[in-house]
């Protein structure tokens, strides 16, 4: 196995978790009060009588349901990049688990740059915009653009933009 000359693991910032859960609530929100006014919800109507609707039960339990998994996914949702001397390693559990690599001789040029996720990309996770070409990322707004001999272009999100550095000099050096 090769010497690894950087790693690095990021995880879903609490912020980014915390806005994902409330968008979700709210949304919830929207729809379990839709469910209340379709259902006739009025001084005649008692509330006991809309909570034993099933189509309302079946609701509440799907967006509790949606809820959680927003939750587990932000959890455990990582982007891990390696950089060896034959190229770079990316893994974005639990959507791509196994290693895509970008071999060093398959790179043209790279930089590093900032970048706004959801202006350029649409958002964060795993992005393929045409124009931009594809982005791996998880938080923040500084990245790894790759340009690929074919034209295509990556972009790949890091916090640790000395290291990603010097590591990309060696390899392509190399």
């Amino acid at each position: 196995m090769e010497k690894v000359l950087f790693a690095e693991e990021q995880r879903v910032s609490q912020g980014r978790m915390l806005k994902s859960i409330v968008i979700a609530i709210m949304l919830g929100m929207v729809v379990l009060g839709y469910w209340f006014i379709r259902l006739g919800y009025s001084r005649r109507n008692g509330v006991d009588e809309i909570f034993s609707d099933s189509s309302f039960i079946v609701t509440a339990m799907v967006f509790f349901i949606v809820l959680i998994v927003v939750v587990i996914i932000n959890s455990v949702s990582r982007l891990r990049t390696k950089i060896q001397i034959d190229g770079i390693y990316v893994s974005y559990f639990p959507f791509k688990r196994k290693w895509l690599k970008i071999s060093a001789s398959d790179i043209f040029s790279y930089r590093l740059r900032r970048f706004r996720a959801y202006r350029e990309y649409g958002g964060y996770g795993i992005r393929d915009r045409r124009r931009k070409g594809k982005a791996y990322i998880i938080s923040g707004q500084t990245g790894l653009q790759l340009q690929l001999k074919d034209g295509k272009r990556i972009l790949i999100g890091t916090h640790r933009t000395q290291a990603i550095k010097y590591a990309m000099d060696k390899v392509m050096k190399a």
